[in-house]
């Protein structure tokens, strides 16, 4: 028997739709840019919620923008909110869904701390009563 090496068999690939595409990360001004349209996007009246403002902070230090830097982006924003196209979602998702999706939803994290419970319990009857 012959033995053929690795190079002659193809190895099937199982590849995602749009996965032949490199990943980019965004770019300093691009990253600047959204968080700009960000900030456009939650004004109300003109006016940042203290509440808001403190989100996008956060959102820009995952995005690797400095405090300072920041802040001084939230004032350009403001200032130009009629120039700056705000960035809008079509799905109803908040700051915190974005920057910090979570594996689970609530009621799935209830249900399983509400099993978890009831086996501890059932562990500790079992220990002390049987």
């Amino acid at each position: 028997m012959s033995e053929s090496g690795p190079s002659s068999f193809a190895k099937p690939s199982a590849q995602l739709p749009g996965a032949h595409r490199p990943i980019v990360p965004f770019t300093g001004q691009e990253k600047r840019k959204i968080f700009k349209g960000m900030v456009v996007g939650e004004l109300e009246a003109g006016f940042l919620r203290y509440s808001r403002r403190e989100a996008l902070l956060r959102y820009a230090a995952r995005l690797g923008i400095p405090e300072f830097e920041a802040c001084l982006l939230i004032a350009e924003a403001q200032y130009h909110a009629g120039d700056i196209e705000p960035i809008q979602f079509d799905t109803a998702a908040t700051l915190d869904s974005i920057t910090r999706p979570e594996a689970w939803s609530i009621p799935m994290r209830l249900s399983f701390t509400l099993v978890v419970a009831i086996v501890a319990d059932l562990l500790l009857i079992y220990w002390l009563f049987g």
